[in-house]
This record gives C-alpha cells, sequence and structure tokens, in this order.
C-alpha cells in the first residue's frame, strides 16, 4: 500500500515538474491581492499570457454551468457574465496556477466569493468564478491586462484600459478620493479545511511595495499606476521632493532611506519614502545636483526608475522599440492646448522642466518621424522641438515661454501620452502687448525669468512696447517691470486688470440638484456665462472651470483655480432641500479671509429691492465647510442663487430674466470687493 503511495507522489512530482516546464513560456498565476475600498482584485502573475501559442478552444459554460459550447481564445482572456446566481467567469489562456485551487470568501463587498483554480491543462487555462450578490452588479464589471498582471475591476472609481490618466500634474492628479471600505477576505484551498486571512493591499491608484538597486539607480515597484506630482527642488540645489498621488505605502517602506548608486564620481545622492496620508507619499532626494536624476515609468505604469540622467541617456531599458504611429495637436476654446504622442507599443518615458522649458523623453523608441513632427507644427503659433539624444531615446521640448503646463496623461497600456499646457493670457492694447504672466514658483527660480518676451512685431503695428507682469503674492500690488532699452512709460490701466474664476457647480455625469425635470447644472452655467460676459466688458480677466456640460471633480475645480492663482474664486449653485417650501438667497464662505468677500457680493446679491423684485428672502451669510471653498486659495464663496426644489422659486429661476437680474447682481459684488468701477 505504501508503495502505490510513493508511486502516485512521484507521478504527481513528475507531473507538476512537466506542467512547470509546459509553463516556462506561458504564464504562471502566483498571487492574489484585494483592495479594501472594495473596487479591485488583482492578479499577479510571471511570464505573459500573451506568449506564443496555438489557439485554445475553451469551452463555455451556460446558465446552468454545463459546457455547451466553445470559443478560440488565440492568447486572449475570454469573459462570461451569468445570471441565477449572479457568476463573473474569466479565463486565462496559457496560464498555470501556482498551488492548488482556493476560493476567498469576500467581507464587506458586493462579491460574495472568488474562486480560481487550473481548468485544464493542455491547453493550460485558468479559471476564475466571481460569485455576486445582485445581477446588476455584473455591468460593473471589466478586466484588463498589461500581459503580466491582470486587474479585475468592479467600480467605475479604477482606470479601465482604454482611458488615459494623470501621471504627472502641477499639484495633485484630481482624482476623487476613493474611501476605504474595510473590504477582506478569508481563503482556503479547495477540498481543505483550513482557512486564512487576505489582508487588502490596495486602496488607491497604486501601492508602493518595495524598493530595488541596480549598479545606477533605485528602483520603487508596486501595483497599480503611478500618479506623480511636478518635482520641487531647493533653491541650492541639494533637495527635491516627488509626491506620489493616490498611493498606499507599505508599512515596511514608511521612513525608509536608500543610498542612490552610480557610477558618476559627480553625483551623490539619497532617497527617503515617507507617507503624507491616507493618499499621499513623499520622495525626498538629498545630494548635489538633483535637477540631473531623471524618473523613469516603466510601459505599465507600476515601477519608477531614479537615476542620473547619464546613466538614463546610455542605458538601454527595452528590447522591444516603438515607433511613432501619429502625433496631435489641438487648441480648445477655454485656451488649452493639447499635444499628444501615438505610439505602435508600450514605452517607457520621463518628463522634468527645466529653463521654461517641458521636457518629455521617450526611452524605448526607434522610428520617431521628425518630419511628421514638424508638419504637425508647421502652422502653429509655436514650435515644439524634436531630439535625438541616444540611439534609442528621443526628447521633447515644448517652450512654455505663452503656456503653463495643466497636466500630463498617458494611456494604461502606455502608448499614448498627452500633454495639457494652458495659454497665458494676453492683452492687446493699441501700442502694447502685455504678457500676463501666471507662472508657478518652480519657473520662477530659473534664472531667465525676468528677460522680456520676444514678439514678433505685427505688421499693423509698429515699435511694440513689450511688458512683462511677474506674478505677486497680492495681484492688487502688481509692479510693472519693463525691459531696459524702452523708455516707454508704464501703462497705468493695466494695474487694474483682475482676475477672476467662476466655477458653475456640477456638471455632465453630476446634475447637481433636480426639480420638476430641470437640472441644477444647466441653471448654474446659464448664470456663469452672464456673470462672465458682464465682467468681460468691464475688463475683469475671467476664468471659467467649465463653459460646457463636462463632468468635473471637485479637486479639478480647486486645482484649476490654484493654478491660475486669481483675485477671487466665485461657485455658483442652485440650492435644494426636501421640504418644497424652502426659498430664498444664500452666500457661504468658510476662510476668514473670504468673509469680506462673502459680504460684499451678498450685500448686492440679496438687497432689499432684489429681496422684493424676486419675491424671495435673505438667509444670510453662512460659514460652511464645502470643499470648494475650503481649498481655493484665493478668497473664495459659494452662492446658491435659489431653491430648484420649490416649485414658485424654480419657474422664476428658468426665465431668461431673472438669471440676468442674478448676473447683475454678482458682478456688482465682484466689481465692489475689487473696487473696479
Amino acid at each position: 500500500m505504501s508503495l502505490i503511495r510513493l508511486v502516485l507522489i512521484i507521478i504527481s512530482f513528475l507531473m507538476f515538474l512537466s506542467q512547470y516546464a509546459y509553463c516556462a513560456d506561458g504564464y504562471r498565476i502566483n498571487n492574489i491581492f484585494i483592495d479594501n475600498s472594495d473596487r479591485l482584485i488583482y492578479i499577479q502573475g510571471k511570464g505573459n499570457f500573451k506568449a506564443p501559442k496555438t489557439s485554445t478552444y475553451v469551452p463555455i459554460p451556460n446558465a446552468q454551468g454545463q459546457n455547451q459550447s466553445s470559443v478560440n481564445l488565440i492568447n486572449n482572456i475570454t469573459t462570461y457574465k451569468m445570471t441565477n446566481p449572479a457568476r463573473y467567469v474569466i479565463d486565462i489562456p496559457n496560464a498555470v496556477l501556482s498551488g492548488a485551487g482556493r476560493t476567498y470568501n469576500m467581507k464587506n463587498s458586493i462579491v460574495k466569493s472568488f474562486v480560481i483554480s487550473q481548468f485544464s491543462l493542455n491547453p493550460d487555462i485558468v479559471r476564475t468564478v466571481i460569485n455576486l450578490e445582485k445581477d446588476s452588479d455584473l455591468s460593473k464589471f471589466n478586466v484588463y491586462s498589461n500581459g503580466e498582471n491582470i486587474i479585475i475591476k468592479y467600480n467605475k472609481n479604477i482606470i479601465d484600459n482604454s482611458i488615459q490618466y494623470k501621471f504627472y500634474t502641477p499639484s495633485g492628479d484630481m482624482d476623487k478620493a476613493n474611501l476605504p471600505q474595510n473590504t477582506s477576505a478569508i481563503f482556503g484551498f479547495n477540498n481543505t479545511d483550513e482557512s486564512w486571512e487576505l489582508i487588502p493591499r490596495l486602496q488607491n491608484k497604486y501601492y508602493l511595495s518595495e524598493v530595488g538597486q541596480n549598479s545606477d539607480g533605485l528602483i520603487l515597484r508596486g501595483l497599480g499606476e503611478i500618479s506623480l506630482q511636478r518635482v520641487n527642488y531647493s533653491d541650492d540645489n541639494t533637495k527635491a521632493t516627488l509626491v506620489l498621488d493616490s498611493t498606499t505605502l507599505s508599512s515596511k517602506l514608511e521612513n525608509k532611506s536608500y543610498i542612490i548608486p552610480s557610477s558618476n564620481s559627480n553625483s551623490n545622492a539619497s532617497l527617503t519614502i515617507e507617507k503624507i496620508n491616507a493618499k499621499k507619499v513623499r520622495l525626498t532626494l538629498l545630494g548635489q545636483g538633483l535637477r540631473d536624476y531623471r524618473f523613469v515609468v516603466s510601459p505599465d505604469g507600476q515601477s519608477l526608475f531614479i537615476s542620473h540622467r547619464s546613466y538614463v541617456i546610455n542605458t538601454r531599458f527595452s528590447s522591444s522599440l516603438a515607433s511613432v504611429n501619429s502625433y496631435k495637436t489641438s487648441k480648445t476654446t477655454a485656451g488649452y492646448r493639447l499635444i499628444e504622442f501615438n505610439f505602435n507599443s508600450p514605452v517607457t518615458y520621463d518628463v522634468f522642466e527645466l529653463n521654461n522649458n517641458f521636457y518629455l523623453d521617450i526611452n524605448n523608441i526607434a522610428n520617431y518621424n521628425e518630419i511628421l513632427f514638424r508638419q504637425i507644427f508647421k502652422d502653429t503659433d509655436f514650435k515644439p522641438e524634436i531630439l535625438k539624444i541616444s540611439s534609442d531615446k528621443v526628447r521633447y521640448i515644448i517652450p512654455m515661454e505663452y503656456l503653463n503646463f495643466a497636466y500630463a496623461n498617458v494611456e494604461s497600456n502606455a502608448k499614448s501620452i498627452k500633454l495639457c499646457f494652458k495659454e497665458k493670457p494676453v492683452i492687446k492694447n493699441t501700442d502694447t502687448i502685455i504678457i500676463a504672466d501666471v507662472k508657478t514658483k518652480e519657473q520662477e527660480a530659473e534664472k531667465d525669468i525676468k528677460k522680456p518676451v520676444e514678439i514678433k512685431e505685427d505688421k499693423k503695428s509698429e515699435n511694440l512696447n513689450v511688458i512683462y507682469i511677474p506674478k505677486e503674492e497680492d495681484n492688487k500690488k502688481q509692479k510693472i517691470e519693463k525691459p531696459k532699452k524702452e523708455k516707454k512709460k508704464e501703462n497705468p490701466t493695466i494695474k487694474a486688470m483682475q482676475r477672476v474664476v467662476l466655477d458653475p457647480g456640477h456638471g455632465g455625469a453630476d446634475s447637481g440638484a433636480v426639480g420638476g425635470g430641470y437640472y441644477e447644472k444647466n441653471i448654474n452655467l446659464e448664470v456663469a456665462k452672464l456673470v462672465q460676459e458682464k465682467l468681460a466688458k468691464k475688463d475683469i480677466y475671467v476664468y471659467m472651470t467649465r463653459t460646457k456640460d463636462t463632468t468635473l471633480t471637485l479637486e479639478d475645480r480647486v486645482n484649476y483655480s490654484n493654478e491660475i492663482s486669481p483675485d477671487i474664486y466665485v461657485s455658483i449653485h442652485t440650492n435644494s432641500t426636501l421640504q418644497e417650501d424652502s426659498y430664498g438667497l444664500e452666500t457661504h464662505y468658510y476662510k476668514d479671509d473670504s468673509l469680506e468677500l462673502a459680504n460684499t457680493i451678498h450685500a448686492n446679491f440679496a438687497s432689499e429691492k432684489n429681496l422684493k423684485k424676486w419675491e424671495t428672502k435673505d438667509r444670510g451669510v453662512i460659514k460652511s465647510r464645502f470643499y470648494v471653498i475650503n481649498h481655493t486659495e484665493a478668497p473664495s464663496v459659494l452662492i446658491e442663487i435659489g431653491f430648484i426644489s420649490n416649485l414658485a422659486e424654480r419657474a422664476k429661476l428658468l426665465t431668461g430674466k431673472r438669471q440676468d437680474e442674478i448676473a447683475e447682481a454678482i458682478v456688482k459684488g465682484i466689481l465692489e470687493y475689487l473696487k473696479v468701477k
């Protein structure tokens, strides 16, 4: 009996070895991670399920779980949605599961259980079955992968493979907060009674789990998609800080420091990793010449390589070289300029800003089509440059004399990168052109910041006087600095120019309050447009967070305003309550520096004349902790122009006459606060 058992063990072992050998060129599934925000299940593998292999026919189960037909996978993941009970089935081709099949029983999740097993060998297919509580939850599921790791998402807060996400921004990736739901799981191997607790690892877009080293740099690795904020440098270039947005840090890495290896005798730097809060991680570099260090993002967006530029330029990062498919550039009505780079395969890349230029380096490229690049920008009013910096690397240089950097996007498969810039406002007078500069603190540190802007003379106007307005903390006290060669006096009208950000509340998928079939978002936008039009006639710079029915997060609105650094921020909303008899006007503020603005606008908005004319009442100036008026840096207010939930007041708010009168009252308050006649 013991001999038979020994033979069976040997046979099993040999089968295991043959299975392992057979999968050497395929895909081996190792670990499963879950997200405590109840958004995704992450399958970590080794190899590539898309490795060369013949087509595989996989049986498709019917509603009763019986195989009734088959499908040809050809190296692609196949999914099935099934009901009664609700299940989501995923078949992974060319894959072998490490260890026995197992079941994960989920807690505090829309997923009831997650089962993974080896469905078949030769062909190698791993099947996962996700059991749910409700059929409607099946619509939320999607699967995407970079060929090595597989993400199963069941909440719309996770980025799809076809959608670009922000990987680099001036002040944050502007994602909505991901609130942990305390999702957890108990798992055990099938056909056993033992069980273990699975600790959730993800609650944001990215989980930073380990730090590795090579001869010339540090490699930060994790799960998900890296989002970086702009690097900040000290004046003496001996300290650099970089914030990772929407990132969870492994506890083993908290407050750890590492020497950054380098064969360059002139480079000497260290890295410290700190947890800022539940959503942000700070990387601090200390050393000499830190502007010469680069932060290279891997094609799957899960690794960050930190090294001196001399090593980056001379190192080959990938044996697979990409080619450019297309370049695109466009200009929006809101003054944004978009530049898009499309490649035939994933790229590894890094970005940085220096000497009033924005740089994008592609580190694994063969054909970059320089002729097409120059042709695309031939008829534009600015001229980006393209430069080959090594045999497999290309640098794109975007001059920012007339632009402010807004954000950089990348597709999850790293085949497309999009850069977005905001045009600096230009005011034209009869004999003067003024470039209103809204540079960032980083740009102000550059040595050439006070150089006059070179502008080609217009044939219709001779001897143009170019005046450069540097950004000040208080726009009302701006000093005008002119080139020494100019003898003309300062234009006194420039000091009167003020900047206002108008924020029409809600928009797009966020309708706001609804009353009688009418949406708050539409009323807000109509009133804001009228305010914009009236302020423009008073020579006020007006910036709108949205001019169309588009979706914006609260962070989008705040970051947009803070980037512009306006004199004031005004958010326009329409009120609502379950008590349908509620009506009236409100003005909200939160910060102490916003109280004067709130009182001034409200005094004009809710004047006795308007209260009588509009047949409404004054509900007062209220201190409220709304996100936008709490996080905007400028004095900020949120105005509630009336109740959409009140039948009588809603009917008036929908009329063009009432909207125009409201806009006029708001404008009077803004002008009074800005002391503009």
